[in-house]
């Protein structure tokens, strides 16, 4: 057993609760109770999702599941794109290392797809029974309000953007403490269709990459909530009071092509950020070429693994690896999930090692990042405009909360990978 690495992925745990613990508003509010709760729950969880046999048969046939979406989606690509989604080619191809792998053609399909099913499941009132029976849990887990538990268990499946929806009405009644549960947790994990946007750019690169995401998601809540308790304490809230999951289609093929809509915006919004990212690393990495220099130039990512070494150091990530995972932290923070993600699908072959590939993929999952906060704040602003300047001023915290809650993720997994 690397047994550094353990004690330093645990020091990491300890660490990241005590930035939370510094950084709160009224330490003498916070609940140490619900604070050593919220660890347990998360390792219990991870535990459960990760190592028990059973519950990792059942997350790889939804896998398996995604598996067929993916191919179901492929399909109407190549209709539309022809060998461009992934279809026969029409010609001999002469140099075999080249790449036939095109993003917009053979990704963004399975995302109008997932788009359209989850709208038509919302209508038909499969996913509306498994938000109300999230919510209730989390209500007697976590003690979360009912508007706070519907939109953070709606997170996953829906997004950041669309599940304080759920409870748009009840918003302007929410308290700062409960604001700043739904920003945090809206920015630690990833919705659906990310997911399988995320999970086919990493099929070829990591195995059961669509498990380790939505694993991730399902790991990072109820640390999302406790980090967002520590750094806001608010009071513990049951209510009773039910909240209206509705459909507001008006039939199934409605709820269909309003789904597939809503995908075409999310599909663009994707496309348009990564031409301009990658285009604007691309600039700065040339600018930094010019800098002296000794060896290998200077680029962003070595910039950002040198700054961030030192949180993947916290993590438990193995020595050789901690330069390159900084990098992938500092690439996600700054500009997005999908950069980061395509970043790590592209590394040569043997660049991290098996577990710091592992830690790697579980912390870069979620949407934390400036961008992010920007969208979730003018969001949020328009649905609780009474709400404007304590939204504003809450975004680069949950920012932070989701930061540390996506280390503290990735730390546990590293740590169980090294117990069993």
């Amino acid at each position: 057993m690397p047994y550094a690495d353990f004690l330093r992925g645990c020091l990491g745990l300890l660490i990241f609760l005590a930035i939370a613990w510094a950084l709160s508003e009224n330490r003498r509010a916070i609940h140490y109770r619900a604070m050593a709760g919220g660890l347990v729950a998360q390792i219990l969880i991870a535990l459960l999702l990760t190592k028990v046999p059973e519950v990792v048969d059942a997350l790889g046939s939804v896998a398996h599941g995604v598996d067929h979406l993916q191919r179901s989606a492929e399909s109407g690509a190549m209709f539309v794109f022809g060998y461009l989604g992934g279809g026969p080619q029409p010609f001999v191809r002469t140099n075999p290392q080249a790449s036939t792998f095109i993003f917009a053609a053979q990704v963004i399909p399975a995302v109008l797809l997932v788009s359209a099913l989850a709208a038509l499941l919302w209508h038909w009132g499969p996913l509306r029974w498994i938000v109300r029976g999230s919510a209730w849990l989390f209500g007697r887990l976590f003690g979360v309000s009912g508007p706070v538990g519907v939109s953070t268990s709606a997170c996953i499946f829906l997004g950041m953007i669309e599940s304080p929806l759920l409870v748009r009405p009840l918003l302007p009644r929410l308290s700062r403490g409960e604001f700043f549960i739904i920003m945090v947790d809206g920015l630690s994990v990833i919705a659906g269709s990310s997911m399988i946007l995320l999970g086919a750019m990493l099929a070829g690169k990591i195995p059961n990459a669509f498990t380790h995401l939505l694993t991730a998601s399902l790991i990072s809540t109820p640390m999302a909530i406790t980090l967002a308790r520590i750094m806001i304490p608010s009071e513990v809230v049951r209510s009773s009071e039910r909240i209206p999951l509705e459909s507001s289609y008006k039939s199934s093929l409605d709820a269909m092509t309003h789904g597939t809509i809503n995908a075409v915006r999310i599909a663009a919004y994707v496309v348009a950020l990564l031409i301009v990212f990658v285009g604007s690393i691309t600039i700065v990495n040339a600018l930094l070429a010019l800098l002296p220099h000794q060896g290998a130039p200077i680029t962003l990512t070595s910039i950002f693994g040198a700054l961030l070494a030192p949180v993947a150091w916290l993590m438990g990530v193995p020595m050789s690896d901690l330069q390159t995972v900084g990098g992938l932290l500092g690439t996600k923070v700054t500009l997005n999930e999908v950069v980061a993600y395509g970043q790590l699908a592209d590394l040569r072959p043997g660049t991290l090692t098996e577990r710091g590939t592992l830690i790697a993929t579980y912390s870069l999952c979620s949407f934390g990042n400036f961008g992010s906060v920007a969208i979730l704040i003018g969001t949020l602003t328009a649905m609780a405009p009474e709400k404007s300047d304590e939204i504003v001023d809450l975004g680069l915290k949950a920012l932070l909360a989701a930061f540390l809650t996506t280390c503290m993720t990735g730390t546990i997994v590293g740590l169980l990978s090294i117990l069993f």
